[in-house]
């Protein structure tokens, strides 16, 4: 995170000296570098392999989730049973279902601390992989259309436990075509094309299916 916000002053100042230079010197030559911004962490999700490996990702922990919410539903029942049965329940049967709630409680709580953990990492480390190709990306256009600064405007927050969230980058004005993310994301499908899973064959219109007729009787011997 420090490393992010020091790259942002540094480059917020270097956006500040040609203008500070042209307010002291009008003989100044101006800069004719362009300028670009756009938000990496969308254009990585909306890449087409972005979404197929966050979906992947997603499919992945799928039963985790159907999981603890088996165990959710578990701690709701014996909390129903205790206010149901507050009248009725022994002390020593309330006393055990309080300590049998509590012990759920606490698996619940670490099972889904655990699972978050997980998941993060394996986020943080699917979309890591996605922005060390999407920066060659972004250099290559760069390079060829003549952009001497690209600008994030949306930076990650990072915890020792992984992302905790963003950070706003403020820009107070920029024109429709200094915003190059949707153009990012059409390079980057163009250089990394994702197969498309094949569907199955569809029935063809108007096709009929035969039933095989049964085999024909044999004729009738005539009577003597």
């Amino acid at each position: 995170m420090k490393n992010r916000v020091l790259t942002t002053l540094v480059l917020s100042s270097l956006l500040m000296f040609p203008a500070l230079a042209s307010a002291q010197s009008p003989a100044a030559t101006p800069t004719t570098g362009k300028i670009g911004i756009l938000n990496i962490q969308a254009a990585m999700r909306n890449t087409a392999e972005g979404k197929k490996a966050l979906g992947d990702l997603d499919k992945k922990y799928q039963p985790k989730r159907q999981d603890l919410q088996k165990m959710q539903q578990e701690i709701n029942g014996l909390e129903d049973q205790l206010q149901r049965g507050a009248n009725a329940l022994s002390e020593a049967e309330q006393a055990r279902l309080s300590r049998q709630l509590e012990e759920k409680r606490k698996i619940f709580t670490r099972t889904q601390e655990d699972d978050q953990s997980d998941f993060g990492a394996d986020t943080a480390d699917t979309l890591g992989r996605l922005e060390q190709k999407m920066a060659r990306v972004i250099q290559e256009f760069a390079e060829q259309n003549g952009y001497s600064v690209i600008l994030d405007l949306v930076a990650p927050v990072y915890s020792n436990t992984g992302q905790i969230g963003t950070a706003q980058v403020p820009v107070y004005f920029a024109g429709r075509d200094v915003d190059i993310t949707q153009e990012i994301i059409r390079r980057y499908d163009a250089a990394n094309p994702v197969a498309v899973e094949a569907a199955p064959p569809a029935a063809q219109p108007g096709a009929r299916t035969t039933t095989p007729k049964p085999p024909a009787k044999p004729p009738a011997k005539p009577q003597p």
